[in-house]
Formats: structure tokens, C-alpha cells, sequence
């Protein structure tokens, strides 16, 4: 068994952590106090040929209705937040710009909160959205024409066999809301910590900027029920983004079960408080099939199926 500094619990109901607040229990889930419990967790969860999943802040996933079979790796303890001093050039770094150093646990809104508050921006355009650095990472996280891709330095991930690895920025790598993380073998590694490119700006405009970029998501009502956001991607070659394809389409307000296209924001499905995981990825499913056969274009989810459907 898994016996750590951290928490283990069997059968916890992953809607507790999840931002549709829908999803079985994980077989059993973790919560590591550092690097050596995480190390513990994967090597244990190898030898016993468990299937481990890294949890974030639940914000871009939905767990099936059955739950997740093996180890969840909550990482939300891994909330390192560091600044080094610009100078004239980092020796670490190589950059002569400010060094943010950020665990992959913490909250990503948090991270940017509180480097545009000491006057560093670079993460501002983050703020408002849910989920964690580690997450953000995974997803290549995008918003207001920006992504996190453009400022990451390096990444420090760890593997099954309990090895960690520094791993340097390629652009190659990193497209449209997808990272290396997300196949091959980083499917494999586990995100520690990482840091970003920062520059020096004025907190009260970086502040105040952050607050008008969380005003326009709660315009937009990403707020107003649990949901994961965005819930397909925009893909530029359609003409129009996903949610003026939906809407073109008459399907705001189209429900399966207790799921349902958000009235106010056509790419946002919402729970409107008795959704099941499986209503949810229904109604997704029946949403893609009538854009594409409408329209002809082939929606790509933004949310990814976790556990055993």
C-alpha cells in the first residue's frame, strides 16, 4: 500500500474536484506533501501496474459516471511560488528578464495575481481562469491572443520510475492548446514546477488589467453554473468560433438529461445541478454531430474523458 507524509483515501467521489461537479470515485486518490511522496506514489503505482492519472484543478476534465480505476495524483500541495531578481542576465536562466518560478499545484489565477500585484507581468492574461499551473501547462492554455507556451523557460517533470528531468522550451512542440504532455512520452511525466519569463510593470495597471479580463468571463458566465469553460476549441480555418457555430445552429439552450448548452454562451455547457459525466459528454457528442452536419466542420472538445467509460 501507499504509505506517505501525504493523504491517501480510497473511493473519493472525484465531483468534489472537478469543475462540472460530476464524476465517480477515483479507486484511490493522493494527495503528496513533496517530491519524495510523489516519487513513492509513481513507483509503487508501476510495480502494482496501476494506472495513474495527475490531477489539477479539475477544471478541463470530466470523470465518468463510474469513476477512475487506479491512482489520482491530486498535486495541489506542489505550490512553490518564486521570484528571482532579474540582474543583468539570469545565470540560471539565461534571460536578463525576472524568473517566475511556480509549482505545478498551484491555483494558475493565484500565480497571476499575485506576480502582477509585485509588479511582474507575463501571467495576467491567466487570471480569472480556473485550474492549475500544471494544468495550464498540459493544455497550453490560451486566452486574449495569448498562451502559456510563450513564456515558459523550462519544466521540471517527473517520470514513473521516480526520475526527474529538465525539460527546455521547444516551440516545436507546443501548438494550438496542445503540449508535449500530451502524448508520447510525456504522457508519462508529471509536472513539478516551472518557470516563466516575467517583465516589470506597474502593479495597479497589471491589476486592473486582470480585473477586466475576469469581468469579460463573467460576462460570459463562466461563473454562473459548473462547468469547464470553453467547452470546444476555436479552429480559425472554420471562419467563425465554435460557439457562433453552435448558436448559428439553434442549439443554445439544448439539454440532454441535466446537461445543457448554456443559454447565455452557446460554447459552454453547463450542470444545472443533477448532470451526470454521461449527460455531459452526450450532449457534447450531439452538439459536434449537428454543427458538423449543419456546417461540415468537425468540432475538436476542449474537455478531455477521464476513468472508465
Amino acid at each position: 500500500m501507499f504509505n506517505i507524509k501525504g493523504i491517501v483515501i480510497a473511493s473519493e467521489p472525484m465531483w468534489r474536484h472537478t469543475t462540472f461537479e460530476t464524476g465517480g470515485p477515483a479507486e484511490l486518490y493522493a494527495v503528496p506533501a513533496d517530491v519524495e511522496d510523489l516519487r513513492f506514489l509513481l513507483t509503487t503505482a508501476r510495480r502494482e501496474e496501476r494506472d495513474v492519472f495527475i490531477l489539477g484543478g479539475g477544471s478541463n476534465i470530466l470523470v465518468a459516471d463510474s469513476g477512475i480505476r487506479g491512482l489520482v495524483v491530486n498535486t495541489r500541495l506542489f505550490n512553490e511560488y518564486r521570484m528571482e531578481s532579474a540582474g543583468e542576465k539570469n545565470n540560471k536562466t539565461g534571460s536578463g528578464k525576472p524568473t517566475l518560478i511556480l509549482g505545478a499545484g498551484l491555483p494558475v489565477s493565484d500565480a497571476a495575481w499575485m506576480s502582477g500585484s509585485s509588479g511582474f507581468g507575463g501571467l495576467d492574461f491567466l487570471f480569472g481562469m480556473p485550474g492549475t499551473v500544471g494544468g495550464a501547462l498540459w493544455m497550453n492554455a490560451r486566452c486574449y491572443d495569448e498562451e502559456i507556451a510563450e513564456k515558459i523557460l523550462w519544466i521540471d517533470a517527473m517520470d514513473r520510475s521516480g526520475r526527474i528531468s529538465r525539460i527546455t522550451m521547444n516551440k516545436k512542440e507546443w501548438e494550438y492548446k496542445h503540449s508535449p504532455f500530451q502524448t508520447g512520452i510525456g504522457k508519462k511525466l508529471t509536472i513539478l514546477r516551472a518557470a516563466f519569463s516575467m517583465y516589470q510593470g506597474e502593479p495597479e495597471t497589471l491589476k486592473a488589467g486582470m480585473r477586466e479580463k475576469r469581468d469579460n468571463r463573467e460576462l460570459k458566465g463562466h461563473y454562473k453554473a459548473p462547468c469547464a469553460g470553453s467547452a470546444f476549441k476555436n479552429n480559425r480555418t472554420f471562419g467563425a468560433p465554435s460557439g457562433v457555430l453552435i448558436e448559428k445552429c439553434g442549439l443554445k439552450g439544448l439539454r440532454i438529461g441535466g446537461a445543457s448548452v448554456a443559454p447565455w454562451h452557446a460554447n459552454i455547457i453547463i450542470n444545472e445541478g443533477s448532470a451526470k459525466a454521461a449527460d455531459i459528454r452526450n450532449l457534447l457528442d450531439e452538439v459536434a454531430g449537428k454543427v458538423a452536419e449543419s456546417t461540415g466542420f468537425h468540432m475538436e472538445p476542449e474537455v478531455l474523458p477521464v476513468g472508465d467509460w
